[in-house]
């Protein structure tokens, strides 16, 4: 019984690490106008435009914003957006909708999104 179980959970596992992953973006910097994703980067990770641009904060340079249409993990998912220098940046996402991530980079174009199932 016990190790009926524990092959369950380790296959419970597997189909969880099978959804998590990290997509080529392609990002650069523009303008304030939304950009649709393709279909595949959509279905991947829930994210079916952006708009990534210089916004001249008193804090922060640059600004993101996404539209998540369907959330990735049971509960949340985490994004994290990788820039050209090897930066990251993690947004925590508990519900669908439009989320911004603010920050600093000498090189903002974002070239991979993570996600990871909470």
């Amino acid at each position: 019984m016990h190790f009926l179980l524990l092959l369950f959970l380790g296959l419970l596992q597997l189909v969880s690490a099978a959804r998590s992953g990290t997509y080529y973006a392609g990002w650069p910097v523009g303008d304030s106008t939304w950009k649709t994703t393709d279909t595949v980067f959509q279905r991947e990770t829930g994210i079916s435009r952006y708009r990534l641009f210089q916004a001249d904060g008193l804090i922060y340079k640059y600004q993101l914003d996404f539209e998540v249409t369907e959330r990735q993990g049971e509960y949340a998912s985490t994004y994290v957006f990788f820039d050209s220098e090897g930066d990251e940046y993690y947004k925590m996402v508990f519900v669908t909708g439009t989320h911004t991530l603010n920050f600093n980079s000498g090189d903002p174009y974002i070239q991979q999104v993570k996600v990871i199932e909470d």
